[in-house]
């Protein structure tokens, strides 16, 4: 008896709430359906490129160029050293001219050397420091757009059978594919899929996300361009020994320059950056400031 009183006594939970019924419920679901199939379409898509380990892809990538550009920095040097050397015999230069040419091998052991170095030094930025916050939903719009939308741009400028409509498609479509990389691993470029604590932090972000890409690309960039104009040098050495010399020169030198330009760019920014940043949260951190002696 004490028992059904008390289960009589019992609030009573309220039913749940209904979801829609009838031609409301039907709209909804196609509705659903509808963006489901979008939804796995576009991933369908994307996942074509971006369903790939590009992070270990490109450690490898820079590991190899590490290795082996020393060789064609040596390479480059020599040729760019016996050329001077030829070329200040034969018309008969000063002596100072041709000892000149020994600076070109001095410079050469040294970007041998300092290269690998500079490079690391560069990507320390991407590599050694914590990622930067970047909003998720941000990071999806930018690789659906720039991804699927440059890959539809190419297929519309193939299809207006034009040979710079041609070029420029392929080039559309490369870097679609690299925004598709870059967006969907944004760790390849110092970047994490979260939420900024504030919007300065987010907007420097924001700015130095094209510095970011450069620096994540810049060892595989000088390496291929060291290889191209050691190629273009030697080529040129039938035509123009003179140009040849100084294009043998900035494929055994640029590996250690650029990288250390942009290090020093990059480090420019990065502190203007922050500067403008920690003037604009000094008002905050004083009003903090200013409450806690109150509090006391």
């Amino acid at each position: 008896m004490n028992e059904e009183q008390n289960q009589e006594t019992e609030p009573q939970s309220p039913p749940p709430a209904e979801g829609p019924t009838g031609p409301a419920a039907a709209i909804e679901g196609k509705v659903a359906s509808c963006t489901g199939k979008v939804d796995a379409l576009v991933n369908q898509c994307l996942g074509f490129v971006e369903n790939h380990p590009w992070e270990n892809w490109l450690a490898a990538a820079n590991g190899f160029i590490g290795k082996f550009l020393p060789l064609v920095i040596g390479l480059a040097g020599a040729i760019a050293f016996a050329v001077g050397l030829v070329t200040s015999i034969r018309y008969d230069l000063r002596f100072s001219a041709v000892l000149s040419n020994v600076g070109i091998l001095v410079a050469t052991l040294f970007a041998m050397h300092l290269a690998p170095k500079a490079m690391a030094l560069s990507r320390s930025f991407i590599e050694k420091r914590e990622p930067d916050a970047m909003r998720p939903e941000l990071l999806y719009i930018l690789k659906v757009l720039l991804g699927l939308g440059g890959f539809f741009l190419a297929i519309l400028l193939l299809l207006q059978f034009d040979g710079d409509a041609l070029v420029m498609a392929i080039v559309v479509a490369v870097l679609a594919a690299f925004a598709t990389i870059i967006f969907s691993h944004p760790a390849l470029i110092g970047v994490k899929a979260d939420y900024p604590e504030n919007v300065v932090e987010e907007t420097v972000t924001i700015l130095l996300l094209p510095l970011k890409i450069v620096l994540s690309l810049l060892t595989i960039v000088v390496g291929v361009a060291s290889v191209l104009l050691l190629a273009s040098g030697v080529v040129q050495l039938f035509d123009n020994g003179m140009e040849a010399s100084f294009t043998l020169l900035g494929a055994a030198l640029a590996p250690f320059v650029v990288p250390l330009g942009v290090y020093v760019f990059y480090l420019l920014g990065v502190f203007i950056l922050d500067f403008y940043r920690a003037i604009v949260s000094l008002p905050r951190k004083l009003d903090k400031l200013n409450d806690t002696i109150e509090s006391k």
